[in-house]
């Protein structure tokens, strides 16, 4: 059984980019090793594990949790099922997370301390600590699994993050100055807007955010005005259909904010952008 002979079954599946990140972490090679080594052999020590594997991935289970790796920011995170796979349009957070903080040390503020909520993997808060270890980071997240393997990641890309057991902002102290979030944003009537793989195989408490999807995005902006809380900025990743929605919802719960969208790559709304007046 050829290399070429698998990337062609799986081809004809639609599973072929799938494949070629299985195959290529099977045989320790890299993509591009696979398509100048097609007429190669599998080792048949490695059949059983690809066989293993096809059946997966034939099912739906993302790749990265065969192989519990996923690049995100340049970097290699470990991931399992106990959090969602990164997406690489989430990075973007990590780019503004970035880009207000040197705005703050531009304007003095000598230490920039930044919050992320509902972490997951800890892919925000480890790429903003890795990118910039002058900042403090803080990250909270509600299941004590998904902690584990933030802590995990914060290990592994030598970086100190402080890992919070919490729901949303209940009981974290009052001090950074930039938060973000990706918080689960599929509604459960409305905007349901996930395929049946990630539906299968991804943590429901990661995916779904109420029946419209923003419920949990409303009870954080109703902790943020009842609770004192000065972020200068706060910045989060919403489904496409999503930006009216939480303009509105922003509008409403925090006044004190002006709120905008970004696009993707795409053109689509997929992130909002809360800048203290």
């Amino acid at each position: 059984m050829t290399i070429s002979s698998i990337l062609s079954k799986a081809q004809k599946a639609g599973l072929r980019s799938e494949m070629e990140v299985f195959l290529a972490d099977l045989l320790g090679k890299d993509r591009t090793f696979l398509i100048a080594h097609g007429e190669e052999e599998i080792p048949v020590s490695k059949l059983s594990a690809l066989q293993l594997a096809w059946v997966k991935i034939l099912e739906g289970t993302p790749v990265a949790y065969l192989i519990h790796k996923k690049e995100f920011y340049g970097l290699e995170f470990y991931v399992d099922e106990r959090v969602l796979v990164p997406r690489p349009e989430t990075e973007r957070l990590v780019d503004l997370v970035i880009q207000k903080a040197e705005k703050l040390k531009e304007l003095g503020t000598k230490e920039v301390r930044v919050l992320e909520l509902g972490t997951g993997s800890g892919a925000i808060a480890v790429a903003v600590k890795k990118t910039d270890q002058s900042l403090i980071v803080a990250a909270s997240e509600v299941s004590k699994e998904a902690l584990k393997v933030a802590k995990i990641n914060a290990k592994k890309l030598g970086v100190e993050v402080q890992f919070i057991e919490a729901d949303l902002l209940d009981g974290i102290e009052k001090e950074a100055q930039i938060l973000v979030a990706n918080l689960p944003y599929i509604g459960t009537e409305t905007n349901n807007f996930v395929s049946e793989n990630v539906e299968s195989h991804e943590p429901h408490v990661a995916l779904f955010g109420g029946s419209d999807g923003l419920r949990l995005y409303a009870k954080l902006f109703d902790q943020i005005s009842e609770g004192g809380w000065d972020f200068s900025g706060i910045f989060g990743e919403l489904g496409f259909s999503q930006g009216e929605q939480m303009l509105e919802l922003a509008g409403e719960k925090l006044p004190e904010f002006k709120a905008s969208l970004l696009q993707d790559l795409q053109g689509l709304d997929r992130y909002f952008v809360l800048e203290r007046k």
